[in-house]
């Protein structure tokens, strides 16, 4: 491995001082840190849960994929809309 002198000699030391090759001295933590990352990542995709919404574009327009909640009276909803938008466009 390719490290700066002062590194490299730091790096032997430790190694002769605990029995190992400076190879195994650096591949230790790396491979210690690689599976802490691949453990972190699979914690947080195990985290998302299927009641959750999923969020993502198609063709351009914002998606929400989701439930609806319990009486939800979509007409209503879309109504409602309908009207805070003209009231918006007319300045009120």
């Amino acid at each position: 491995m390719n490290f700066p002198s002062p590194l490299q000699q730091k790096i032997e030391k430790w190694a002769s001082s605990q029995g190992i090759s400076p190879e195994e001295f650096v591949l230790q933590p790396v491979t210690e840190k690689v599976a802490a990352l691949s453990q972190q990542r699979t914690e947080v995709t195990n985290v998302v849960s299927p009641n959750q919404p999923r969020v993502y574009r198609k063709e351009g327009i914002l998606v929400v994929d989701t439930q609806l909640a319990e009486n939800f009276d979509f007409n209503t909803f879309i109504d409602e809309l309908t009207k805070e938008r003209i009231q918006e466009q007319i300045g009120l």
